[in-house]
């Protein structure tokens, strides 16, 4: 009997911190516990690396006529002959001759409160993102983007290019065989853009972003404020902007891109939204992205536009466009663009 009172006392000594820790916190008790309403979190990173991220299409599609089912996926890789990984660079300071310095302090931080509602519109949550001191814009590094099926030969169906995910086994596999090169020619490079897309902000109102999850009384998932200043400005380096290729094969369309804000103030980015919205009828559900009104007005420019390659001097044709060389087509250029009631729509994959 008294062995059995000691097991009982033991048992409540050990079990009783543990079911205090299984009780609920309520709002109350964390604003006690942490000094403030809500929760803050702060995340410290200065780049992000990675080798391939893939948008992929489980079961191909289907019209009058054609039925292809097959599996395939827009890749975003690096490109033939570029480095093993491409990603983001988080920036502090952006120098005249191309290069950057990395921040090295917090990235974001989140503000995270939960609120009843009023009436029949019920709880929410809401999470304000704002970015750090010295995060001054980003930084993408050169990729290409890829067309790929995910069974590469048509006589092997145990070769994938695609990773998959069957239950919870997941296998990793890649668009490369060894470096850059591709597994087949069957793997058609869509989208090369050979240099860095720098987006710079304003650093005295750098964009911000609202998120409600459940009753949303802002209207959408996600509210845009803040600035950008610049995407793709001139540098020693890149002085046309970034510069893009829609390939096709051996030969493609080129032009460089540059987009600036209309003054000193930016691209401001209130009123802008995005979110996802239920189907309705024969129409389906949808990733939404948009702007509510009038927004401010930006500047850009396509310079060096061009289509097919440079003709080796030793093949120019007398007979083909009277032995002209291919050259470019000149620059365009719009100057206070802005948009009214922007929609766009992504449903379907």
């Amino acid at each position: 009997m008294l062995k059995n009172k000691k097991l009982g006392c033991l048992s409540l000594l050990l079990l009783s911190p543990m079911a205090m820790a299984m009780q609920p916190l309520d709002d109350q008790s964390l604003s006690a516990m942490t000094g403030q309403d809500g929760l803050t979190v702060s995340v410290n990173i200065s780049k992000i690396d990675f080798k391939q991220a893939a948008i992929i299409d489980n079961d191909g599609f289907s019209n009058p006529d054609a039925t292809l089912p097959g599996k395939a996926a827009l890749v975003m890789a690096t490109s033939p002959g570029g480095p093993a990984n491409i990603g983001i660079d988080f920036v502090q300071t952006f120098n005249a001759n191309g290069s950057i310095q990395n921040s090295s302090s917090e990235l974001f931080k989140a503000v995270i409160d939960s609120d009843a509602g009023t009436g029949t519109n019920g709880a929410f949550a809401n999470v304000a993102l704002t970015l750090g001191s010295d995060v001054n814009g980003l930084r993408i590094r050169p990729f290409s983007v890829y067309l790929t099926p995910d069974q590469y030969d048509p006589g092997d169906s145990t070769k994938h290019a695609i990773s998959t995910l069957v239950g919870s086994d997941y296998t990793q596999h890649s668009i490369f065989s060894t470096g850059t090169t591709l597994k087949s020619a069957n793997i058609k490079e869509l989208l090369r853009v050979s240099n860095n897309i720098d987006v710079k902000f304003i650093t005295t109102n750098k964009p911000r972003m609202n998120i409600q999850l459940g009753a949303s009384p802002q209207g959408h998932l996600v509210m845009l404020d803040g600035a950008i200043d610049s995407v793709c400005a001139p540098t020693t380096t890149q002085p046309n902007g970034c510069s893009f290729n829609l390939v096709s094969e051996t030969t493609g369309l080129k032009f460089d891109l540059q987009m600036s804000g209309k003054d000193a103030n930016g691209f401001s980015l209130n009123g802008f939204y995005a979110g996802i919205e239920a189907g309705a009828g024969s129409i389906p559900g949808a990733v939404v992205f948009g702007n509510t009104g009038t927004s401010d007005k930006l500047n850009l420019s396509l310079n060096n536009i061009k289509m097919g390659d440079e003709i080796p001097v030793g093949n120019l044709n007398s007979n083909i466009f009277n032995g002209l060389q291919n050259g470019s087509l000149g620059n365009i250029g719009a100057v206070g663009v802005s948009a009214t009631n922007l929609k766009m729509r992504v449903s379907g994959m």
